[in-house]
């Protein structure tokens, strides 16, 4: 059994489209998988079919976007109905939050930042197509108009804060979140928990709100090779009781240093989250 529970599509900011990801995940010989698009179960849905005839055993899920005392934080939900019409009524939400504030953005970067690019807004509709704005859909704009040299640098120097195409984002509660995903009866998981460079302090005190709110579980594994942050957030995982998951984030081939399935074994200090499924696992 391999397991990857956390991965995009071309449903939100990934490269592949959702079929394409189950035959990455056939190549790989990932045989369980969660796509978890940012703020949209649209990707689970797409490739629900395709991937019970190529025999991956496919969990649902979402990445949504949360606010915790002033900091973005990414709750991932595994393992829910799709249909529950609470949650779904709340990833609309938030994807209209994402449209207001790419205009916004578009907006400064145009009249602020004199960005020199034609029917900006038209642009990004095109690129996003069906599936849900973000900011690196704008930043790989700014890097096919030669304004800068990658994504990593278009937030550098146009739309982290502090620069002119910066838009706070007021996105729902981490309350609010968890309590979407377990009312559908689903499995809420704090992302990717050392992204935020959170002090240990900082970071404790997220996860006791977390796991207030009815949150159940962390993201222990996201890399490829055991390091302290592995062994660091299986403690937390034990301290806080809470459920280990393991997820690659995987966006687009092109980042070869994150491979779907391409993952470091879960310390078995842990209990799975997927011991919790509904669904085998």
């Amino acid at each position: 059994m391999k397991i990857d529970l956390h991965c995009h599509s071309t449903a939100s900011d990934g490269s592949l489209s959702p079929n394409q990801l189950i035959d990455l995940a056939v190549k790989h010989e990932v045989t369980h998988l969660a796509i978890t698009d940012h703020d949209t179960t649209a990707g689970y849905m797409q490739a629900l079919d395709y991937a019970k005839n190529n025999q991956v055993e496919l969990i649902s899920g979402v990445e949504a976007s949360c606010d915790w005392q002033g900091h973005t934080i990414h709750i991932v939900g595994l393992d829910f109905d799709v249909t529950n019409s609470a949650l779904q009524q709340g990833l609309q939400h938030i994807r209209n939050l994402r449209l207001e504030r790419a205009a916004l953005i578009c907006e400064r970067l145009q009249n602020k930042a004199r960005v020199n690019i034609d029917n900006l807004e038209e642009k990004l509709n095109d690129k996003v197509g069906e599936g849900v704005v973000g900011r690196n859909h704008i930043a790989q704009i700014l890097v096919e108009h030669d304004l800068v040299k990658n994504t990593q640098q278009a937030f550098d120097r146009y739309l982290k804060k502090g620069r002119p195409g910066y838009v706070a984002a007021s996105w729902p509660s981490l309350q609010q979140i968890v309590e979407w995903i377990v009312q559908a009866g689903g499995i809420a998981v704090i992302a990717h928990p050392g992204i935020y460079k959170f002090t240990s302090s900082k970071l404790n005190r997220m996860i006791t709100d977390f796991k207030a709110a009815g949150g159940q579980a962390i993201e222990v594994v996201n890399q490829p090779r055991h390091s302290a942050e592995i062994n660091g957030m299986a403690d937390r995982a034990k301290r806080f009781e809470l459920w280990a998951s393991v997820g690659s984030d995987f966006h687009r081939p092109e980042h070869t240093w994150r491979g779907l399935g391409w993952l470091a074994p879960l310390p078995q200090t842990v209990t799975p989250v997927w011991a919790h499924f509904k669904q085998s696992a």
